[in-house]
């Protein structure tokens, strides 16, 4: 079987010359068009690893899904009862009172509202009450304001107003607190079947 050398008729010095021409056209064409795509090879790699810790950070979130549906249901149940909108003025009221009156807080006035910006979609509707208070110790309004918080307490305090009274011997003032009150569950609707008429 003959080469294409010897079918070109070719001596060794023109086949050497043949030899060297498609070399050197190898290595230009390699040079004009394999060469400078290894750039983009370093650019794809550095894609790609984008892309995984991308993808393990979005794992990570979702792995911690099963936890925070827990969290969700937990928080659901830390407003105590679901209270009526007209309901939570009223215990926030109470709560407040029986705490004055056991830290020796003399309240003269309480204005209950509703807190600014409420979200409709929340699970949660906050309440303000504000209090005007006078003839109180510092040691009685500090017990108070600290008995807002406790066990578990969603009552915190937004504002607070103090100046001696006129005697010079005791504190009087404001404090707004603000409450969140689970809200209560929509009422699922349920479908009313008609019962067909009898003839």
């Amino acid at each position: 079987m003959k080469s294409l050398f010897d079918k070109l008729n070719l001596g060794a010095m023109e086949r050497r010359i043949v030899v060297g021409a498609a070399l050197v056209l190898f290595v230009v064409l390699n040079a004009m068009f394999v060469w400078p795509q290894f750039k983009d090879w370093n650019r794809v790699q550095l894609d790609i690893l984008k892309a995984q810790k991308m993808l393990d950070d979005y794992q990570k979130e979702v792995d911690q899904l099963p936890k925070l549906q827990q969290k969700e249901t937990e928080l659901k149940g830390t407003g105590g009862a679901q209270l009526a909108s007209s309901e939570m003025a009223l215990a926030l009221m109470r709560t407040v009172d029986a705490k004055a009156q056991a830290s020796g807080i003399l309240v003269v006035n309480r204005i209950p509202g509703l807190s600014g910006g409420q979200n409709p979609s929340a699970y949660f509707e906050e309440q303000t009450l504000r209090i005007s208070f006078q003839n109180t110790g510092d040691a009685e309004l500090l017990k108070f304001m600290v008995s807002l918080g406790e066990n578990n307490s969603t009552i915190r305090i937004r504002d607070l107003t103090v100046k001696p009274d006129p005697t010079q011997m005791k504190l009087m003032g404001e404090l707004t607190m603000v409450a969140s009150y689970q809200k209560p569950a929509p009422a699922s609707k349920q479908p009313t079947t008609a019962t067909p008429k009898r003839p």
